[in-house]
């Protein structure tokens, strides 16, 4: 299988996105200024259109979730493996709070439209192996979510400010709600009306090509001296995209299928979400790291995967 022409037109649109976004920053066009109103935007309105448009198209339930119960665990466990590892390369690395927060967010959170779906796509069939898209995506967005989003915004909370209020903003998270809201009404055997999905169908369309726009601005202001810290994203790019893939891979072989611990695998092995870059914007994290993390293990990731397959079939 060449994964590299599977991804490649993905690659190409990557680039050009960036690209884009990086020359209408240095026109200009779009100044520093409009970052934090777009990143808002992204999280708050486009994203959580994206989520349910997805759900709703697929028809997922809690039920499904239910169903796919070894599946499911495993992944949410590979999210805390994730996190684990971030963590201990940030101590072992010395890197400062900011942008520690954004490693260990890096690690947990990756881009599964990017890889995930489109080599799942052409590997197998739609009753072997291309069931497990819709709830693993699921999955995904709420991990990504719920843990991914307290490490990101680990620390950052104002002081004196109460635990309680602290949990209710990190769990209600417009993305969050709209999932858990349509899972429910999915459940509940209740649809969205034609109009009010469409809606949602056509802004969260915009979800990719706009944040990789968004991308390309935040590249276009990096500070001097940002690239400093790419011997801890080379660690990074090291961990995420090969070595705890590969492990989840190992770890699985007893308990799960082959199709299912070539998925898990895949998805750990996901580069950066371009999300990433969005969250740091909006808690005044290391931006500069978010943006460098995502454009370096997308470019390693055209390495990495078919090193993860050639190297786990000595573990088969």
């Amino acid at each position: 299988m060449d994964y590299f022409i599977i991804i490649a037109p993905k690659l190409i649109s990557f680039f050009l996105l960036i690209a884009l976004g990086f020359t209408i920053s240095k026109l200009g066009i779009f100044p520093k200024s409009c970052l934090p109103s777009l990143s808002a935007f992204l999280i708050k309105v486009v994203l959580p259109c994206l989520t349910i448009s997805l759900l709703c198209q697929r028809g997922t339930t809690w039920g499904d979730l239910a169903g796919f119960h070894g599946i499911v665990l495993c992944q949410m466990a590979g999210y805390v493996l994730l996190a684990a590892v971030g963590l201990l390369c940030v101590r072992l690395a010395e890197i400062r709070p900011t942008t520690s927060n954004v490693h260990v967010g890096c690690m947990i959170g990756g881009n599964y439209g990017f890889v995930v779906i489109p080599i799942l796509m052409a590997l197998y069939t739609p009753e072997n192996g291309q069931q497990y898209i819709p709830i693993c995506s699921a999955i995904d967005t709420m991990m990504v979510w719920t843990l991914g989003l307290y490490f990101f915004t680990r620390g950052v909370e104002k002081d004196g400010e109460p635990w309680y209020r602290i949990l209710a903003k990190r769990l209600f998270n417009p993305i969050l709600v709209s999932i858990v809201l349509i899972l429910t009404l999915n459940s509940l055997s209740v649809t969205l009306p034609g109009p009010v999905l469409e809606v949602c169908t056509n802004v969260g369309n915009i979800s990719y090509s706009l944040g990789l726009i968004y991308v390309g601005c935040t590249i276009c202001f990096l500070k001097k001296g940002s690239l400093h810290c790419l011997k801890t994203l080379w660690m990074l790019a090291l961990t995420k995209l090969f070595a705890v893939p590969l492990l989840i891979y190992i770890l699985t072989g007893p308990i799960l299928p082959e199709t299912e611990r070539v998925v898990l695998m895949l998805i750990a092995g996901a580069p950066s979400m371009t999300t990433s870059c969005m969250i740091a914007g909006q808690y005044g994290l290391d931006e500069d790291y978010a943006s460098t993390a995502v454009f370096v293990t997308t470019i390693c990731c055209m390495v990495t995967i078919p090193l993860l397959f050639l190297t786990s079939a000595l573990f088969r």
